[in-house]
């Protein structure tokens, strides 16, 4: 009832804003460390209180925590809590953020799967739980590999489902109302498994680094919010 009250007085975004800042205050403490943000505290049903970071996202400042600023970045699809965190720690000399939707994240419009990306002239390339939709996500990794620089990196992560899938599965005669049964979500086109790699390797890469969550000690999942996530790093 307070709330729906509250949101007849105050812009949606507006209350957003302010229950953040009460629940950043509320849970903050020194259970955990969010590193998008710098936030500490307890993370409130695995969402950052005062960034609303996930522990996807947050995989992405573990792998991410020794590279160098001042580069040219690509960021493909990314939500806000990447970008505030992109641009507050790594401090990039260029940064273009990608999608075809055009939304106020977005400063670049393009489709990644068509010609039109800068080529040999990224350092780092960020596309994080965008590859599990794209149809064409070959074309993609591809387009992602000639936008880089030699020795540039791609830094990847796709939800692996079900959770210690092996083998990706897709197929072009399933229904796309049967993707949400077969792929996990209606929206993703395959179910990734641990074989995704193969995909970074066989568009070129000369190096591929696996980074799994279900490798670091506990200790440091707690600490960092971390839960069974996957990512790739992988060298041009």
């Amino acid at each position: 009832m307070k709330e729906k009250l509250l949101k007849r007085i105050i812009p949606t975004r507006a209350l957003n804003f302010l229950w953040s800042k009460i629940n950043s205050i509320y849970y903050s403490g020194n259970q955990s460390i969010c590193g998008m943000c710098g936030w500490s505290g307890y993370f409130l049903n695995n969402y950052c209180p005062k960034c609303k970071s996930l522990p996807r996202s947050r995989l992405l400042h573990y792998s991410l925590k020794s590279f160098d600023k001042n580069k040219k970045i690509l960021h493909v699809g990314p939500s806000k809590n990447e970008v505030m965190f992109v641009k507050a720690n790594l401090k990039p000399e260029v940064y273009h953020t990608v999608d075809c939707t055009g939304n106020r994240l977005i400063n670049t419009i393009q489709d990644i799967t068509k010609e039109g990306l800068k080529k040999n002239y990224y350092d780092l390339v960020i596309i994080w739980h965008v590859l599990e939709h794209i149809k064409e996500d070959l074309i993609a990794i591809s387009n992602l590999y000639q936008s880089l620089k030699e020795n540039g990196l791609l830094i990847a992560s796709v939800p692996i489902y079900p959770e210690g899938n092996l083998k990706t599965i897709e197929d072009e005669n399933v229904f796309k109302e049967d993707y949400d049964k077969l792929y996990g979500h209606s929206d993703h086109c395959r179910a990734c498994g641990y074989d995704y790699k193969e995909r970074f390797v066989n568009a070129g890469f000369k190096e591929v680094i696996e980074v799994d969550a279900n490798n670091i000690s506990l200790e440091v999942k707690n600490k960092y919010g971390l839960a069974n996530h996957i990512a790739w790093i992988s060298k041009k």
